[in-house]
């Protein structure tokens, strides 16, 4: 694991630091046999990138190749001779980057635009998931017509969609029943007193199922009496897992 005085040997052979640190790194490199090896043995890690390497100028010949090559240069414009073009050293680049504080601000707004990008897309992929259903039932009438649809989504929430043309019949409710077991007795999952979207309560029942059924009875206005259909079932139907 780096300690502070190594991370203080290595910033100070790389000329990062600044103020007091950089004073303070100074001294013990004079007075500190321990830390100045331990300068020395970072400044040989990095030997590659040694901001004292000397820059290499740009022999004649390269020069005069370039040259020749401005051929498009106006003639009124003489070219006039240049001091030898020196090679930027990639360390020195380097450490005027990370001193940029226009550098760390763009990366830093980079940053944290990508994340809200991120979260952004997250939370939309998570609606959408949310907002569709993953079982489906169509409720028929007798007629063979569908009345209802019953959706059933990840999260355990489950709504009733009647369709436009079904009415409650008047001074009754509608008793919504489902059967987790083929074999058991049915379970009911909310009274309506008229015709609309409702959401089912599904406290008393597992996680709905394919070919779970589900009914719809006529009842008096408070519900069934009785715990069980008491009217005549108006439609029903089974779950299907939803495309």
């Amino acid at each position: 694991m780096t300690t502070d005085r190594e991370r203080l040997a290595a910033e100070h052979v790389m000329g990062l630091l600044e103020g007091d640190e950089r004073r303070e790194a100074e001294r013990l490199a004079a007075s500190d046999p321990g830390f100045d090896a331990m300068a020395r043995r970072w400044s040989e890690r990095l030997a590659e990138i040694d901001s004292t390497a000397p820059s290499v100028p740009v022999d004649d010949a390269l020069w005069r190749r370039i040259e020749a090559g401005l051929d498009t240069t106006p003639q009124s414009v003489p070219v006039e001779d240049a001091t030898p073009v020196l090679i930027p050293n990639p360390f020195s680049a380097f450490k005027a980057l990370w001193r940029s504080l226009h550098f760390w601000r763009i990366a830093g707004l980079t940053g944290a635009a990508a994340s809200l990008a991120l979260a952004v897309g997250l939370g939309i992929l998570a609606t959408q998931r949310a907002r569709q259903p993953i079982l489906v039932a169509v409720l028929m009438t007798d007629a063979n017509q569908p009345a209802a649809v019953i959706n059933a989504f990840a999260n355990g929430r489950a709504e009733l969609v009647p369709f436009g043309s079904v009415q409650v019949p008047h001074g009754h409710s509608f008793e919504i029943w489902t059967f987790p077991d083929p074999k058991g007795a049915p379970v009911s999952l909310g009274v309506l007193t008229q015709a609309r979207t409702a959401p089912l309560d599904l406290g008393r029942v597992s996680a709905p199922h394919a070919d779970q059924l589900f009914a719809i009875s006529v009842e008096p206005p408070t519900g069934s009496p009785t715990g069980l259909p008491t009217g005549p079932v108006m439609m029903k139907g089974t779950a299907s897992t939803a495309l």
